[in-house]
């Protein structure tokens, strides 16, 4: 199920027939050649975490809703369950740490998406508006999660950024690439 998401996910970044983006980029063929190495990591990962939980005297979840509380105005809205959001959030999170898209804390980098969204593209309009929505995008979230970029990430922050900023990231591209932004330059 969780894979399933991810690739629907997945597809939503590769511009297919849409008036601007005549390049596909190269963004599916890395997260092929990762994301079975990655599933087992996080396949693994979560059989830990609940061996962890299961073992501990009060072991909980981490309540992730208290980071929504606060009314922050950077919201993407999905239609993705909070448990499978979280999962492919980690997917994400290992496909970019396999492409050189995060820090040494766990943060994604602006270079670092940029790169791995528009491998492949030679078209300045793509690129800029990329750029300008990874920007947005990690600004976005950053706020939203209350980032300090020289703190290292926790796991279940990684993920739920990872997710967030992927989320945002193929929207962003999607109106860039269907027409339905006002900036072409």
């Amino acid at each position: 199920m969780v894979v399933m998401v991810v690739l629907l996910l997945l597809l939503m970044v590769v511009p297919l027939a849409y008036k601007r983006c005549l390049t596909k980029p190269n963004v599916s063929k890395k997260v092929d050649m990762v994301i079975h190495q990655c599933q087992e990591e996080i396949k693994s990962s979560l059989i830990e975490d609940a061996l962890k939980i299961f073992t501990a005297e009060h072991g909980q979840w981490h309540d992730r809703r208290k980071r929504d509380e606060g009314g922050l105005d950077f919201s993407h809205p999905t239609i993705v369950s909070h448990e499978d959001k979280w999962i492919a959030g980690c997917l994400m999170q290992c496909v970019y740490r396999k492409n050189n898209a995060i820090d040494k804390n766990g943060w994604p980098t602006l270079d670092g998406l940029v790169s791995l969204y528009t491998d492949g593209v030679n078209e300045q309009g793509y690129f800029m508006a990329t750029l300008r929505g990874v920007d947005r995008c990690l600004k976005g979230t950053s706020k939203k999660y209350q980032i300090k970029r020289n703190d290292a990430a926790e796991n279940f922050e990684q993920c739920e950024v990872a997710f967030d900023v992927f989320d945002c990231i193929s929207d962003m591209i999607t109106d860039y690439c269907s027409g339905q932004t006002e900036d072409d330059h």
